[in-house]
Order: structure tokens, then sequence, then C-alpha cells
């Protein structure tokens, strides 16, 4: 089963989505988030120090792209919910 990624390592892979590499002074000082994008295997990095760049890996978009679950109330109860109005 796929682990899901939280909300800070989405809104960094939606950075990289479909811009190849980018130079990781281009995205947000979250270093903890890029290091455990990077032990996920999410993302890979290329270059070092001012040209260091991360690019978004084929395992990171299918994490990325991956349903989130809803938690909220089914369906049927919804139903029932509003028909009790």
């Amino acid at each position: 089963m796929l682990k899901l990624p939280t909300h800070y390592e989405r809104q960094l892979m939606q950075h990289l989505r479909g811009r190849g590499w980018v130079n990781a002074r281009a995205l947000p000082p979250v270093n903890r988030t890029i290091e455990n994008l990077l032990n996920k295997g999410w993302i890979e990095s290329i270059g070092a120090g001012p040209d260091l760049s991360y690019g978004l890996t084929d395992l990171g978009m299918a994490a990325k792209t991956a349903p989130i679950p809803s938690y909220g109330r089914k369906q049927s109860e919804e139903g029932e919910a509003s028909s009790r109005c």
C-alpha cells in the first residue's frame, strides 16, 4: 500500500510537478520536508551548493496523485440526515 504524503509534502511536490529540475533556491525553506521526501524516494536531487536542484520522481508523482480518503460521514448517512430535515 502506498503511503500518502502529508499536506506539506504535497505542497512541495506541487512546486516540482511538471517543471523538471527546480533550483533549491526557488523552493520554500522547508529542509525537513525535503529530507523526508528524499528519504521516501519521492524526489531526487542533482548538483550541489548554488546548483542544487530537486525533481519529482515517478514514485513521488504516484504518491502525489493518490486519492485522499475521506473520513467524513458516509453518503447513506448524509442522505438519511437530509431526508429528516
